[in-house]
């Protein structure tokens, strides 16, 4: 599979609401990030598996703009192993801290088109 391949079935599992990710079949490395090669291996025997979609936040950034609008950006650690930069989502700023349990969401961005958020759980 080539990395155009790849980048479409991500595509595709983001509109059925689903969180993809790469494992390689040859030394069972897991990344997020679309790669037609396993970035510890080199190997081109890699399998795109579903994610459950909880994790954690392993780091966070909240940027304010002039008009007093939050956006918080996290390092998010999924429970198969892999980090992930997402949005996180919250209408409470103090529900989000390091560690706190997190939960994929799906948001049309562009028209016809899904990517995923998180939010937070308890």
């Amino acid at each position: 599979m080539n990395l155009n391949e790849i980048i479409q079935t991500y595509y595709e599992y983001f509109n059925k609401e689903k969180l993809p990710y790469i494992k390689c079949t040859n030394c069972g490395y897991v990344f997020y990030y679309p790669r037609a090669i396993c970035p510890k291996c080199l190997s081109k025997k890699l399998s795109i598996m579903e994610s459950k979609g909880e994790g954690e936040i392993y780091s966070e950034t909240k940027f304010v703009n002039e008009k007093g609008q939050v956006t918080i950006i996290g390092l998010i650690r999924l429970e198969e192993g892999f980090m992930i930069y997402a949005n996180i989502l919250t209408n409470r700023l103090e529900d989000v801290s390091i560690n706190k349990k997190v939960k994929v969401k799906f948001k049309e961005v562009i028209k016809g088109q899904k990517f995923p958020f998180f939010t937070t759980i308890s």
